[in-house]
């Protein structure tokens, strides 16, 4: 029955996904089990979601490696490393996170519904991902008001969020006043290399 209540589910999923819409000029489209980002008709970012097969359940995952923020990023070589295991500005799972922002389970995981659940879960699926998810992505592909308070929230999602916030800032300076932004300074999870990312940040 596993399987079956599987592609129900997946079917059920791809329906609420379709009903997703971008914004700040970047468009949103639905595949199975995923969502590309398109920036300037390239495609920019994805959330998934993966299946485990151990627990049958679902996971939500995200990349971003394109958009203004990347793109402003891959002009510099920071002397330290990246917090991120792959080449993207921005990463995430819910696997472990007890946000519960995806999950209401402290594993960061939905279990596989049973067919009669199946269109309730995907409902709650969808607020979540446009009440936080979507526009999280879509804010590490443009800068806005919501993109400096997403690198204090969770830095370590990040490459390297020093010069994250120093590319959003260069592309729209007003997103910060200075008691924010000296509140930064003082955050050691954002602040690596006191050299370097003081550098960014004091240029601005």
């Amino acid at each position: 029955m596993s399987l079956e209540n599987r592609v129900f589910f997946e079917k059920m999923l791809l329906k609420e996904l379709k009903e997703i819409t971008g914004s700040q000029g970047v468009t949103v489209t639905a595949s199975k089990n995923k969502l590309k980002f398109r920036w300037d008709k390239i495609v920019v970012a994805d959330i998934f979601f993966q299946h485990l097969a151990k627990a049958d359940a679902y996971v939500l995952g995200g990349f971003v490696y394109g958009g203004v923020i990347f793109e402003c990023s891959k002009k510099y070589e920071p002397p330290y490393k990246s917090n991120l295991f792959n080449d993207s500005c921005f990463s995430f799972v819910t696997s472990g996170r007890s946000d519960k922002r995806f999950s209401n389970d402290i594993g960061g995981a939905i279990r596989t519904p049973k067919p009669d659940a199946a269109p309730e879960v995907c409902k709650q699926i969808r607020d979540s991902l446009e009440s936080y998810y979507v526009p999280k992505v879509i804010s590490c592909i443009v800068p806005s008001a919501q993109t400096i308070d997403g690198v204090i929230e969770s830095p370590s999602d990040y490459a390297y969020p020093a010069l994250f916030i120093h590319c959003a800032l260069a592309f729209s300076p007003g997103l910060v006043g200075n008691d924010k932004l000296e509140q930064i300074k003082s955050n050691k999870k954002i602040i690596k290399n006191k050299d370097f990312d003081l550098g960014l940040l004091n240029g601005l």
